[in-house]
C-alpha cells in the first residue's frame, strides 16, 4: 500500500492522540475543502508515518508496518483505503492493478 498521491496528507500529535490531516478532497489548483482530520491511538503514529512517506513508485505491505500489533495494522490500513488516500495492490495477482478506497 501507499499514499494515492505524495503531499496529500500531514501527521500532527494533538492532545495525545495522532491526528493525519489530508486534503484528497481538495482540487491539486484550489484548496477550497478544509482538511479532513482522521483520530489516532499516539501507538500508531509510526506506522502512519510509514504510509505517509511511502509514495510511487514504493510499495510496503501492511506487515511490515511499524506496530506490535496485527490487527491495528489492518485497521490502520482500512481506515486510510476507507478515506480513499490508501492505494493498495494485491501482491499475488498477475496484473497487479492499483486499488484506491
Amino acid at each position: 500500500c501507499r499514499l494515492v498521491r505524495p503531499n496529500i496528507a500531514r501527521l500532527v500529535i494533538e492532545d495525545s492522540k495522532a491526528v493525519l490531516y489530508h486534503c484528497l478532497d481538495n482540487s491539486r489548483v484550489y484548496h477550497g475543502t478544509p482538511l479532513s482530520p482522521m483520530e489516532f491511538e499516539i501507538d500508531d503514529a509510526p506506522a502512519l508515518e510509514q504510509l505517509l512517506t511511502t509514495v510511487e513508485p514504493h510499495w510496503i505491505m501492511v506487515k511490515d508496518l511499524i506496530h506490535g500489533d496485527v490487527e491495528d495494522k489492518m485497521e490502520i490500513a482500512q481506515a486510510l483505503y476507507d478515506e480513499g488516500i490508501l492505494a493498495t495492490i494485491l501482491a499475488d495477482a498477475p496484473d497487479r492493478s492499483v486499488q484506491t478506497g
